[in-house]
């Protein structure tokens, strides 16, 4: 079995174009797909194992206290191998499988923001998996998060009134679901940062891997895609080509440039930006 390709990148930085150019150039991301691309198999697992470092989507760092424990990381990675064998593992392939996951054939892989934090698990695995890092500016990155987590907020503000008469001390949950951390640009910025910094750690031992830069590829699509299709020896028509180019908007790049607001943002937080390459 050829070991799977595997989207890094923080959340909101442009990591489900990546997925959707990898499926139009046919590599198998899931039968099970959300509208963002991300495999839901795959998601429940990586979410599975941040419960179990005691993380948050937005709040990934613990995970690094979970790396750091053979012996935790061991058990985790038993049971991961177990649910990636098991005939649940078919929600991703679509057929059932005596190996499951283990007897995909083909080039195949998957996109989760979490893939990133996880990524030391993934790889006892999968050793020989082939590494995608996608990069965004940060200001784009926080603004994109606030506007997402805004929407939400209603939504929150709505279960939360209708929780409030039935609340129990012992039994009942907040029903307040969305990450507040990403509700301030500050807030979202950070995280950006954070994760990045996660992502280098994990990924600087690692001589196999590709990154690619969000703003280069909408700006130089042609040149970006060939490179990824050159690091997984994928051969692609010049049609789908094409056909991938039409679909990339190259507005996107630096978006936060038609904002004065958020430009004044970037300029009181360059040191940050700086650190990772903007």
């Amino acid at each position: 079995m050829r070991g799977p390709v595997v989207v890094v990148g923080m959340h909101r930085s442009g990591t489900s174009l990546v997925s959707r150019i990898l499926d139009d150039c046919g590599v198998m991301m899931g039968r099970d797909l959300q509208d963002d691309h991300e495999s839901l198999f795959f998601i429940a697992l990586n979410e599975w194992i941040y419960e179990n470092a005691g993380a948050s989507w937005e709040r990934p760092i613990a995970l690094f206290e979970l790396t750091n424990q053979p012996t935790v990381m061991s058990a985790i990675e038993e049971y991961v191998r177990k649910r990636l064998s098991s005939r649940s593992s078919r929600a991703y392939s679509g057929r059932v499988m005596k190996k499951g996951i283990f007897d995909m054939d083909g080039t195949w892989g998957w996109k989760d923001p979490r893939n990133g934090p996880t990524l030391p698990l993934w790889r006892a695995i999968w050793p020989d998996m082939k590494i995608i890092h996608v990069i965004r500016h940060g200001v784009d990155v926080a603004a994109s998060l606030k506007t997402r987590n805004s929407k939400h907020w209603e939504g929150d503000v709505s279960r939360f009134k209708k929780w409030l008469p039935t609340y129990s001390w012992r039994s009942s949950k907040s029903p307040i679901m969305r990450g507040q951390r990403s509700s301030t640009l500050e807030g979202g910025l950070s995280f950006w940062s954070e994760q990045i910094e996660m992502e280098t750690d994990i990924l600087s031992s690692i001589e196999d891997k590709h990154v690619v830069r969000y703003e280069e590829l909408l700006s130089s699509p042609r040149e970006v895609i060939s490179g990824i299709l050159e690091y997984l020896t994928i051969d692609v028509t010049e049609e789908q080509l094409l056909a991938i180019e039409a679909g990339i908007n190259p507005s996107r790049a630096f978006a936060f440039r038609n904002d004065p607001e958020l430009v004044e943002f970037a300029g009181n937080n360059s040191k940050t930006l700086e650190k990772h390459g903007y």
